[in-house]
């Protein structure tokens, strides 16, 4: 029963994630605290900013600071005076034209009814992302908010190796063995270890009927470390991994070679350094949905 449940969940092994992501949107918006109208402001003054940088227009962003305001870059050098932060970016865009930003704001805190800090993560470049972490300090002037002070302090990349390090634990092969039955994975460091290739294969009386290729990474447009997966059927899919605190859970969808929809939520997890638990569970294929698995138990090979 365990095996049979196991190759059927090989099949289903690749992602729920957009309606996971749907539900999280959808309860966001339920829970969202109406936002005030110096908030509002606030925030369309981080979009005209994001408009004259992506503009190149280093006094139209000159012009959002104090006439005394001040600007603190990442390497701690500090400009003074709405003149300096302009030549300051002037010379930034020449330096590097065509540079575009995309502003996270993370928290927005009223201090008076003219005083504000903003607070959140600014992303420079596409290709080679570098993210900053700012601190604004905003002053209400005829009816006008401006940056009183700015800083921005960069943060540092961590590599994709330092982002799932953790699954350095899979590394190596793992099987399971049954009556007239064995399935075999094995996790190995590819690509100067920005990814993880997993193979895996299932046996029947010595006779391979399943096989496939997976691939782990970071994947640094949704920051999530992501995996795909193909078999030897034809089907393919995807899963997010989220750490637990015994292994991973991955949530799973992906399509079989008929065209089949699946998804499921996959649990790797360490009983100790030599054995590995598998489970499935909130499976579907097509419309139907599925029983949860047994708990499978895969020991290290040596």
């Amino acid at each position: 029963m365990k095996f049979t449940q196991f190759i059927t969940g090989l099949l289903l092994i690749s992602s729920i994630t957009g309606i996971m992501l749907a539900s999280s949107i959808l309860n966001a918006e339920e829970i969202r605290v109406p936002m005030t109208v110096d908030d509002a402001e606030i925030r369309e003054c981080a979009k005209t900013f994001a408009n004259a940088f992506n503009s190149g227009d280093a006094k139209a962003i000159a012009a959002q600071w104090t006439k005394d305001g001040d600007y603190t870059n990442e390497a701690g050098i500090e400009f003074n005076g709405r003149e300096a932060i302009e030549k300051e970016y002037a010379n930034f865009f020449k330096q590097y034209p065509g540079v575009k930003i995309k502003i996270d704001i993370e928290e927005i805190k009223m201090l008076s009814d003219t005083s504000a800090i903003e607070e959140g993560t600014a992303t420079l470049g596409e290709f080679a992302p570098v993210e900053c972490h700012y601190v604004l300090i905003h002053v209400k002037k005829n009816g006008k908010w401006l940056i009183a002070s700015a800083r921005d302090m960069r943060i540092e990349a961590k590599s994709n190796f330092e982002r799932f390090s953790e699954l350095e634990k899979l590394i190596g092969t793992w099987s399971y063995e049954t009556s007239g039955g064995k399935i075999e994975t094995t996790y190995r460091w590819i690509a100067n270890k920005k990814f993880i290739e997993r193979d895996f294969s299932v046996s029947i009386e010595g006779k391979t009927t399943l096989s496939g290729t997976q691939i782990i990474g970071w994947e640094p447009s949704s920051k999530q470390i992501t995996s795909w997966l193909f078999d030897s059927t034809g089907g393919n899919g995807v899963a997010i991994w989220s750490p637990t605190e015994k292994g991973w859970m991955m949530q799973s969808s992906g399509v079989t070679s008929d065209g089949t929809v699946t998804a499921a939520t996959n649990y790797w997890n360490f009983s100790d350094d030599d054995t590995l638990t598998w489970k499935s569970t909130n499976r579907i294929m097509g419309n139907e949905p599925l029983a949860e698995t047994a708990e499978l138990t895969l020991k290290r090979s040596k």
